[in-house]
């Protein structure tokens, strides 16, 4: 599924965000909001990167999957966002996992992810 317009959809159909979480996430679970909101993986259980994988390697795995990443690691991820590749969300590290999932599904709610390709944001 890529992030472009695909004119086979109906416009009443509502695409979801596709999101990787960097290596620093604990498993899609522990977002169960977000993971009703949209489509989660994560870069080390569902891509096989390790733990100490670096940004560009996480960005990658991103990029080739359609997926924008998830990361309390904002200003170096920002650095490698591509004009028509997926973009960035950045959150802070202090946060709870609980609250990460609420601000983040309440960021992702009725939003086009397609409005935020090549884009780096801090929620």
């Amino acid at each position: 599924q890529k992030l472009t317009k695909n004119s086979s959809i109906s416009p009443k159909k509502k695409r979801k965000f596709r999101i990787v979480l960097d290596s620093a996430f604990a498993k899609q679970n522990f977002f169960p909001k977000l993971s009703k909101k949209a489509k989660l993986l994560h870069c080390v259980y569902d891509f096989g990167l390790s733990r100490q994988a670096e940004d560009k390697d996480i960005y990658q795995k991103a990029y080739e999957n359609n997926c924008f990443v998830l990361t309390v690691n904002f200003n170096d991820f920002k650095k490698l966002v591509r004009i028509n590749g997926p973009g960035v969300l950045g959150i802070e590290s202090q946060m709870t996992t609980v609250q990460m999932d609420e601000l983040v599904a309440k960021f992702v709610s009725n939003k086009n992810p397609e409005n935020f390709i090549g884009k780096a944001l801090k929620i």
